[in-house]
């Protein structure tokens, strides 16, 4: 039996989009504690939305998407082919709009709305505000499999006792922007990619200037053929006209035209670009008002109570430089790590915060830095990271079993890897016993001992954000920390650190 020539591109294309699917999850799986492949973020180097809108934030190029110059090159050549073969949401996107079974869908068309995402994140780049996290598909697809998807997986195959995010809110917020995504093809097929997606509107605009493309010949028919079956509203049988921004370079028209009237080639001429004036103002305008808006909600005062993981670079620029993929957290082993709600403002959602509680970070591990692909967090050597102070810790005494209830506990002395905790003979009330101590020069707010502590509920020592160090560049190794660390004070004249009073 002999296979269409239409079923054998079909066939074709499925097999390539769901082979780099294939590949995008297998990479997402290889992103654990302990292994390091250097092709982990492969999809992000090539992506240059991620390029242009962080280089902007930053003021400074981000050369580790340096890659995506050869996706931009390869754009300029042949089209917008990212999006219909390599985009692994697209791919998703295709899979459930093969689902949706409707018999009517409306034709929805905003094209120019993913312009004015473009310029939307464009804007909020030079304002030094990343939005990346909300619009690029490669950052929801790799959240979206982070926070939901990943720890039922794990959960339900046993190999972890616990799910790995606890956060309600942060996982729930995750799946609705995957699950908006991909609702939006009951509206009409490909909405996303069509009318929102940033990235297709550079890819689409770089694709303006593409030197191959498709075109309609004299012997086209005007059966709509072609145009009933883009996914992308791309073709107009009845101009004869192919918009190259919108073609996703999918073949099919040109498989399945009846009457062999499509062709792939070099352009013969470049349809304008029609943006109009009117458009671009109301797009500029709604940019600079949000940006104003939101400035209540974005870059809120310092939380005590935020606690970045080590080597992360400064506050400002670390918003700028992060884009919410969830890697860190994915890698983190001791499930420390975790999305942030709104502890620092709407830019911060997602972004990586130790809970000690849940977990502290352990001493011989560099992994967060490891696996950042824009290097919020630096890749900082083991024998550097050590020395990295986070925040620190603060013993709570009516809560501890040692200062409150006069019994013997050792336990955050024992767990600190930094020797950081002494227990120091003191009296109370005649009782004479060891009660731990804080050295908060040694202190690196690691969180071990509050991940430790018995104490049900809230422990009684508690690591804050007090005294941390966040450099963009520079070791964070010096004479004073060394020799902290490497002599044998007496006990006695150990500073008692910061102490928390009250209930």
């Amino acid at each position: 039996m002999t296979i269409p020539k239409r079923q054998k591109h079909r066939i074709a294309r499925w097999l390539i989009q769901i082979l780099f699917l294939a590949l995008f999850l297998f990479l997402f799986f290889q992103i654990r504690y302990g292994n390091q492949s250097p092709f982990q973020d492969i999809f992000f180097r090539l992506n240059p939305l991620i390029l242009l809108v962080t280089s902007i934030a930053q003021r400074a190029i981000l050369w580790v998407a340096g890659l995506s110059v050869l996706l931009v090159v390869t754009t300029l050549i042949l089209g917008r082919f990212f999006c219909g073969f390599v985009c692994p949401l697209g791919t998703v996107i295709d899979v459930s709009d093969s689902m949706i079974r409707l018999r009517r869908r409306n034709e929805f068309s905003a094209r120019n709305g993913k312009y004015i995402a473009l310029l939307l994140l464009a804007v909020f780049a030079l304002a030094g505000t990343s939005f990346l996290h909300f619009f690029d598909p490669l950052i929801i697809l790799e959240r979206a499999l982070t926070l939901v998807f990943f720890p039922v997986v794990t959960h339900l195959a046993g190999l972890l006792l616990d799910v790995r995010i606890v956060g309600y809110t942060e996982t729930v917020a995750a799946f609705l922007v995957l699950a908006l995504v991909i609702g939006f093809g009951f509206v009409t097929p490909r909405f996303w990619c069509r009318n929102v997606c940033p990235l297709g509107g550079l890819l689409g605009a770089l694709s303006h200037f593409s030197l191959f493309r498709f075109s309609l010949y004299a012997r086209c028919e005007q059966c709509s053929v072609c145009q009933a079956i883009c996914p992308t509203g791309a073709i107009s049988s009845g101009e004869a006209r192919v918009d190259s921004r919108e073609c996703i370079v999918c073949l099919r028209c040109q498989y399945e035209c009846p009457h062999d009237a499509i062709r792939y080639g070099m352009r013969r001429s470049v349809n304008p670009f029609d943006l109009k004036r009117r458009q671009f103002l109301t797009g500029m305008g709604a940019s600079i008002l949000s940006l104003s808006a939101a400035r209540f909600f974005v870059r809120r005062k310092p939380n005590p109570n935020l606690i970045r993981p080590p080597g992360s670079i400064p506050e400002e620029a670390f918003l700028s430089a992060c884009i919410h993929c969830g890697r860190c957290m994915k890698v983190c082993p001791t499930n420390g790590l975790q999305p942030c709600i709104l502890e620092a403002g709407i830019e911060g959602l997602w972004t990586p915060r130790l809970i000690p509680r849940i977990g502290g970070c352990e001493k011989n591990c560099n992994m967060c830095g490891q696996v950042c692909p824009t290097s919020a967090i630096r890749r900082l050597p083991l024998e550097e990271k050590i020395f990295v102070k986070m925040g620190s810790a603060a013993i709570h005494r009516p809560r501890c079993i040692a200062w409150a209830q006069n019994m013997v506990c050792l336990i955050c002395d024992e767990a600190c890897p930094h020797n950081a905790i002494r227990s120091v003979n003191r009296t109370i009330r005649g009782i004479s016993l060891p009660r731990p101590l804080v050295d908060e020069r040694i202190c690196t707010g690691c969180g071990l001992c509050e991940s430790r502590c018995p104490t049900e509920g809230q422990a009684a020592i508690q690591v804050f954000a007090i005294g941390e160090e966040r450099k963009a560049k520079g070791s964070y190794i010096t004479e004073e920390k060394v020799r902290l660390r490497t002599c044998e004070e007496k006990t006695e004249d150990i500073p008692s650190g910061f102490i928390l009073d009250g209930n």
